[in-house]
């Protein structure tokens, strides 16, 4: 019996440990299933929708504009007049029509957890991918971690999710592929012109 307790207080421990540091995993599960299965009332809790939402946004709308997202404008005090010009400029850009929210659907909410990316209000999440990835975990902290899943072709999206209860943690912001993103496999195959420069050793006139 001595030596029962000690053990059973070892392991109590180390299962104690292993769902702490295991919690994002299994909240990202959580959420991919409750997706797939429509639990609205599961998302709300898994999800900071408002939060998300702005994320997806900032990224939709730089790129359609094709433009990074923006730095701070200057300081009035400062620069009085980059300062205006800051204000004006977004006045005359005709604003891009981009539904945010139906990427928070439940379908799209599931394609982003299989890595359909900016894809993911428009694909069938039940035929977009034969196994679903498995996430990796990019950072971790005690209350912030970074999970990623990567598809072939969409390239790899990441999904940043903060600690709410001791065991729970929330989605909180979406990072969408962009080109730079698409795995090295896909490369680009060369032209006949280009194999006949390489072979001469002469460069590239895009050189």
């Amino acid at each position: 019996m001595s030596r029962i307790l000690p053990l059973t207080v070892i392991f109590a421990l180390l299962a104690f440990v292993a769902a702490f540091l295991a919690g994002p995993i299994w909240s990202f599960y959580d959420l991919r299933s409750s997706a797939e299965a429509e639990d609205i009332q599961s998302l709300a809790e898994l999800v900071a929708f408002d939060d998300v939402r702005t994320s997806l946004k900032a990224q939709l709308i730089t790129s359609t504009e094709g433009d990074s997202i923006a730095a701070p404008p200057p300081s009035f005090l400062k620069d009085p007049i980059g300062a205006v010009a800051a204000a004006i400029v977004p006045m005359t850009k005709p604003t891009p029509t981009i539904n945010i929210d139906s990427y928070l659907t439940a379908r799209a909410i599931w394609a982003l957890t299989l890595g359909a990316g900016k894809d993911a209000n428009k694909v069938d999440p039940r035929t977009f991918t034969d196994k679903p990835p498995v996430p990796d975990v990019l950072y971790w902290s005690p209350d912030r971690t970074r999970l990623s899943v990567t598809h072939p072709v969409q390239g790899e999206t990441i999904f940043t999710m903060k600690r709410k209860t001791l065991f729970g943690w929330q989605l909180m912001h979406v990072g969408l592929p962009g080109v730079d993103d698409l795995p090295a496999t896909m490369s680009v195959t060369p032209s006949p012109e280009d194999k006949a420069l390489a072979s001469s050793g002469a460069k590239s006139p895009v050189e």
